[in-house]
């Protein structure tokens, strides 16, 4: 299954629309910010029924979004730290997420090393951009989603080298 996340135009709060290969809006991440600045997220079905809700700890040297489904915390997306290259340690679905040099690609994999998805970031857009190879059929696809905009966060925080990509 291939999806495109696409940032809506002047977007402050990094909301985006995740579609499908015939551009039908399938999912939306609305984004807001708290008082201290840190990100969260909501993951809506095209019916606008909350998917997920993924909101950022107050942690001093990485990344770490929690995601909740129903109100129960199911998955914890870390940052490790000291890698050579950019990697997200996933609990709740035991994958790790890895970027490439120069962050341009990531996968996801399952503890088995086998590939869940592919995501890139396309270069020179007017908005950011994102496709979403969903290789495991079988896999939570708001789960991804919410590790795509877990990257995102981390990528527009600074904390990821490229903050501009490739697709």
């Amino acid at each position: 299954m291939r999806l495109y996340a696409k940032q809506k135009v002047l977007s402050w709060t990094q909301d985006f629309m995740i579609m499908n290969e015939n551009d039908e809006v399938v999912y939306i991440a609305k984004g807001q910010l708290d008082l201290l600045g840190r990100r969260k997220l909501r993951i809506l079905d095209q019916y606008d029924n909350e998917l997920a809700f993924i909101k950022q700890r107050a942690t001093a040297f990485s990344t770490t979004m929690d995601v909740l489904v129903n109100g129960y915390e199911t998955l914890t997306v870390r940052k490790k730290m000291l890698s050579f290259r950019p990697t997200f340690l996933i609990d709740g679905e035991d994958w790790i997420v890895r970027g490439n040099f120069l962050n341009y690609e990531y996968t996801i994999e399952d503890g088995n090393g086998r590939i869940v998805a592919e995501i890139s970031k396309k270069y020179f857009s007017w908005r950011d951009t994102f496709g979403i190879d969903i290789i495991d059929e079988s896999a939570n696809v708001a789960h991804i989603i919410a590790v795509v905009m877990t990257i995102h966060t981390d990528m527009q925080a600074g904390n990821t080298t490229a903050a501009t990509s490739a697709y």
